[in-house]
């Protein structure tokens, strides 16, 4: 599923982020407005230990890379890909989700994010010949199931899937590799959910009209981040400026406070209806975890 991109999945407003592996009912702390903090105050929603932070996918993304490249030894053919470029998007799972929040940063990028900017490192697949993508996908070009069945490189029968699948399954088995879809399925169901909550219509309507005062017309942030005249390479003189005054409204009217507090509840409640898949989710991902590290350890 391209582990070398969870980290960034979420991008912006739903980013992957730290894990602490807690139960959901503890990973809820007081709740406080991050708005007056710095990017990445230590709030956690419930769904988060179920998701895989920037580092535990960039784990499993180096893991599957040692078991693809023993995997090609077999077939006598190399696999070699670069070092990970620098990580880009959000810091933490909380760094945007709900928007801008932090005034220092939103004052010299706006709504840009920086030396984070995947624009700013794109990306450079690596390339391979053909047999090696034979042997990576286990497919041939233009033949049929049946033939790949039986697919040979250099005398060694090629694995269902290739070496692609073969290190999927050495991560995670039978199952999905990275966050589970009941977990991913969480976290996009209550963000869109809380935004139509009345606590947080009420915010909204409280934070626009602020910003209206300040001479900026949007009826929630998620509009003001996604305005495009701020989609260039680099922040505008007026990007710096409505950033800097939707942080300063979310402050004012409590927006971030409310809005986790809602969420964290909608993920509370859905985590207890769904217990048992949750649980499973998170043993999955402890179990994907120990065997990457147990990969990287014996390589």
């Amino acid at each position: 599923m391209g582990l070398a991109g969870l980290a960034g999945l979420m991008c912006l407003a739903l980013a992957g982020c730290s894990s602490s592996g807690r139960p959901a009912a503890a990973a809820v702390p007081t709740t406080r407005s991050p708005s007056a903090l710095p990017a990445g105050a230590d709030l956690h929603l419930p769904v988060e230990p179920y998701l895989f932070s920037e580092a535990e996918a960039e784990k499993l993304t180096r893991a599957g890379a040692v078991l693809r490249k023993a995997c090609m030894r077999r077939f006598g053919l190399d696999y070699a890909v670069g070092p990970a470029g620098p990580p880009t998007g959000p810091r933490t799972f909380m760094d945007r989700r709900y928007g801008v929040t932090d005034r220092a940063e939103v004052a010299a990028n706006g709504y840009h994010l920086g030396d984070r900017d995947p624009h700013a490192h794109p990306s450079r697949p690596p390339q391979f010949s053909a047999e090696q993508q034979q042997v990576l996908t286990g497919q041939l070009p233009g033949k049929t199931a049946a033939d790949e069945t039986n697919l040979r490189v250099n005398g060694v029968p090629v694995p269902p899937g290739g070496c692609y699948e073969e290190a999927r399954r050495g991560l995670a088995g039978a199952g999905e590799l990275g966050p589970s879809s009941v977990a991913q399925q969480a976290n996009f169901q209550t963000f869109k959910a809380s935004m139509s909550a009345a606590q947080v219509t009420k915010a909204f309507e409280a934070w626009s009209g602020c910003m209206k005062n300040r001479g900026y017309s949007y009826p929630n942030p998620m509009d003001a981040i996604g305005d495009r005249r701020f989609l260039g390479d680099s922040p505008t003189p007026l990007e710096l400026q409505v950033a800097t005054a939707d942080v300063i409204c979310k402050q004012q009217v409590d927006l971030i406070g409310t809005w986790f507090t809602v969420e964290a509840s909608l993920q509370k409640e859905l985590i207890a209806r769904q217990q048992a898949e949750f649980t499973a989710a998170l043993a999955a991902k402890t179990e994907q975890l120990a065997k990457a590290d147990a990969v990287l350890r014996d390589r």
